[in-house]
């Protein structure tokens, strides 16, 4: 029931900032109609593996706005610990331990041509849970720490349309009580770079 709560606030603080970005991003077209600018505002998922005190699946989505060189990031993470079945050699998800991260990040972005190189740094909040096998002992950390990501993302230059994809790396990861890095594949759609 608590973890429950835990989750609910965290979904309640997720939606705060995003409103907040989005009045930002709002505000920022607005001062730009005359212009005609697009601002830089684009969603991106990722999905890849992680290691640190454990190892296993890392995956979630983050919202970015950028202006000038600025890069405001809101980042959800989820964690999966995976251990390899000795049966059969392949990964099996262990589902007694996990965490979310919800992290706040700001940083620098460099667009050249196609492709962009960001990198960006700011605090998180995680909560991790692990359960025994049988299920009687449970343990909850909650824990505030500093999340940091690089990444390069590549999309099209010139198109008709400003709206669009990009794909590219991740490098991620979170130094608190539960550490962690993490390599992702990731998948973007919005306005990467400013058209005219």
């Amino acid at each position: 029931m608590k973890f429950a709560k835990n989750l609910y606030s965290i979904k309640s603080v997720v939606r705060v900032i995003s409103v907040i970005i989005l009045l930002i991003s709002g505000n920022n077209v607005i001062a730009q109609n005359d212009e005609q600018k697009i601002p830089i505002v684009y969603l991106e998922s990722f999905l890849g593996g992680y290691t640190g005190e454990n190892g296993g699946l890392l995956w979630g989505g983050e919202l970015n706005y950028q202006f000038s060189k600025n890069l405001l990031s809101l980042r959800y993470s989820k964690i999966n610990d995976i251990s390899v079945s000795s049966v059969v050699l392949i990964p099996v998800s262990n589902t007694n331990a996990f965490a979310d991260e919800i992290a706040v990040l700001y940083g620098r972005r460099k667009i050249n041509d196609g492709h962009s190189l960001s990198i960006s740094l700011g605090p998180s909040f995680t909560i991790y849970a692990s359960n025994s096998l049988n299920d009687l002992e449970r343990e909850r950390i909650r824990a505030f720490g500093a999340a940091f990501e690089t990444n390069i993302k590549w999309f099209k230059k010139q198109k008709r349309n400003p709206f669009g994809f990009s794909y590219g790396i991740k490098l991620s990861g979170n130094v608190s009580k539960n550490y962690y890095f993490g390599l992702s594949f990731m998948l973007g759609i919005g306005w990467h770079k400013l058209y005219n």
